[in-house]
């Protein structure tokens, strides 16, 4: 990544809100288990509550809302009330779907021009996906949303970007979606993946990813008020993990932002990537706490390997409070590439 793309994701300029973890299908690589059966939604009380909070916090420095499941348009109207909340507020609202809804080209219009306070429709579509919904439905969304003008993109999920079946459906998708409203994730063995997907799909290697995490940037809340710094993996770990920033049961959206300003761990993934924690911990002879392996290019497997292990997330916070210069790195890093001067002492 470079410093330019990095500049384009401050801090906390967008903020993703789970309204559900209902789905009309359940894919087998479903990191929370979303599926038809599940119960959990976001009261529209706590949404509205929160989204205040968000819109006073700093007076108005978050910019953004994404709506996710699960599957926000599995509960229409309340989607739509919490879209409307959010742009009367003057968030820029976007949204996560699967386009079942999508079942003719009119169809799609109809329920997309009901979702008028939504500026931006992110589309998930892969061989998962596919056993529940056709490809044309995608494409029918797609259509609707240029109808209207709505920012889109679409987003596909596979084990490996070289298997013959992910490449065929990035074929399928181009036929009516330029690459570059394309975005490709690497599926991971976390939540119904963890027992579903064949782990021999994966290409693996000795070394950690190298990149830096631009997703860390954007903390998500849950139906049940816990806040996570991203909607990654780790959203299935303990509340010991260094990325679950706190419970809005608890505490505000203000004294919870303002902790995750200070929270090494997680700048030192934005800034650097998690190789860095990888270095930390062997140059400190804990190498026994590493994993033997990583997912190709995965840097959420990364940082899932690393926290899915207490000890080894208490090992870094001793380290880090003891290593100045690790502190300076990640406060003056991020000053640098991403022009925060948030941790930076007058």
């Amino acid at each position: 990544m470079t410093k330019n793309q990095m500049e384009e994701v401050p801090f906390l300029s967008n903020v993703g809100i789970m309204l559900t973890y209902k789905c009309t299908i359940a894919c087998k690589h479903c990191i929370v288990k979303a599926g038809p059966n599940r119960k959990e939604e976001m009261t529209l009380e706590s949404a509205y509550a929160w989204l205040d909070q968000i819109k006073a916090y700093r007076d108005g420095f978050v910019c953004g809302i994404s709506l996710t499941g699960g599957e926000p348009f599995y509960n229409l109207q309340h989607l739509i009330k919490v879209a409307d909340y959010s742009h009367k507020l003057g968030f820029i609202t976007t949204v996560v779907s699967n386009a079942y809804w999508a079942t003719s080209k009119q169809e799609a219009l109809r329920i997309m021009s009901l979702c008028e306070s939504i500026q931006m429709i992110s589309i998930s579509t892969d061989s998962s996906h596919q056993q529940f919904i056709p490809i044309e439905y995608v494409r029918n969304a797609i259509w609707a949303a240029k109808k209207l003008n709505k920012i889109y993109n679409v987003a596909v999920a596979t084990e490996s970007e070289t298997s013959p079946e992910y490449l065929n459906i990035i074929d399928d998708v181009l036929e009516f979606v330029d690459r570059e409203f394309i975005n490709t994730s690497i599926i991971l063995p976390v939540g119904r993946a963890e027992k579903q997907i064949d782990s021999s799909l994966f290409n693996y290697s000795s070394s950690p990813a190298v990149s830096a995490c631009p997703m860390a940037s954007f903390p998500i809340i849950f139906p049940n008020g816990n806040v996570i710094a991203c909607i990654g993996p780790p959203i299935t770990l303990p509340e010991t993990n260094p990325l679950y920033l706190g419970n809005l049961n608890k505490e505000s959206i203000a004294t919870i932002f303002n902790r995750a300003e200070m929270n090494y761990i997680l700048h030192a993934i934005r800034t650097f990537g998690p190789k860095v924690l990888v270095k930390l911990l062997k140059d400190n002879g804990y190498e026994r706490l590493l994993p033997d392996r990583y997912i190709e290019d995965a840097i959420c497997d990364v940082c899932f390997k690393l926290f899915s292990n207490k000890e080894t997330c208490d090992v870094l916070h001793k380290l880090i409070d003891k290593d100045a210069k690790f502190r300076i790195q990640v406060e003056y890093g991020r000053l640098y590439h991403m022009n925060e001067a948030e941790m930076i002492k007058e």
